[in-house]
């Protein structure tokens, strides 16, 4: 079977910054680069976003992580890079994803089908 490429490189709208080692200041830079919307991830999800910034703190992929993203975007070959060294990309990337999403769709429940029983039913 063939390898399933990676989503294409993000790209960061602001200019080159600095990002610090320091704390979770490598993931905030992160999720910027992917466009993620930090405060709707610590409003809506505070656990996994406390767990982010804690595997981001302990990992040993600090300094790599910084010089890749001291140019303010990935190019492929950092991003292919990235993504394989860093403990968090999977997730940052599914939540990146399911932000740019619209809502989702109302489900529908057992009374939008209450048209349906039997006893509604015309018998032949």
């Amino acid at each position: 079977m063939g390898r399933i490429a990676p989503v294409g490189p993000p790209h960061s709208k602001k200019s080159k910054q600095q990002c610090a080692h320091d704390d979770a200041g490598l993931l905030f830079c992160c999720m910027e680069m992917l466009q993620i919307d930090r405060a709707r991830l610590m409003r809506d999800e505070p656990l996994l976003y406390r767990e982010l910034q804690g595997v981001c703190t302990l990992c040993p992929n600090r300094q790599e992580c910084s010089i890749d993203l001291a140019a303010g975007e990935f190019d492929a070959a950092k991003w292919e890079e990235w993504w394989l060294y860093c403990p968090n990309s999977a997730m940052l990337r599914t939540i990146g994803a399911l932000q740019k999403c619209g809502p989702s769709p109302r489900y529908a429940t057992a009374d939008d089908f209450s048209h349906l029983r039997q006893s509604d039913r015309v018998s032949i």
